[in-house]
């Protein structure tokens, strides 16, 4: 049985033109990450989102072929602006995995970290890689057009 430890690890690395406290919120504020969560293409809704410690959240993924996907899991660490992890999973099948996400200071950018533990498998982590870059890309069109 694989565990968190010997399942593969994905980490995304990416520096936004932003402070750490503007990339924060735009992950932990429910109007800002409604805006961006989800892979280019895909519109999402978040009926519940709870961003403290031992909060839920739900998203769903509309996708392009008219299938939905949903995304539940629960907020384990909330330190602005410097770090939040939560669970991941979709309602129905996978096992938890987790999502840590650090954010540090570049003197006006920040290095955003993305640590996703727990996938499983190569092919699924593969698929969060690519998911989570389409995501990052919104994430940074939204933080663009919100300082321009």
């Amino acid at each position: 049985m694989n565990t968190m430890t010997d399942a593969p690890v994905l980490i995304v690395r990416r520096v936004f033109d932003a402070s750490p406290a503007r990339v924060f919120d735009a992950w932990l504020t429910h109007e800002q990450f409604q805006a961006w969560i989800g892979p280019e293409g895909v519109t999402c809704e978040v009926p519940v989102f709870e961003p403290r410690v031992g909060g839920r959240y739900k998203i769903i993924m509309n996708m392009s072929d008219g299938s939905t996907i949903p995304v539940v899991g629960t907020f384990k660490t909330v330190d602005r602006p410097d770090s939040f992890s939560m669970t991941w999973k979709w309602e129905k099948g996978e096992d938890d995995s987790l999502v840590s996400v650090s954010l540090r200071d570049l003197g006006g950018k920040t290095e955003l970290t993305l640590r996703h533990d727990g996938l499983q498998t190569v092919e699924n982590c593969d698929a969060h890689e690519k998911g989570w870059n389409s995501t990052l890309n919104k994430m940074g069109r939204l933080l663009t057009g919100a300082n321009a």
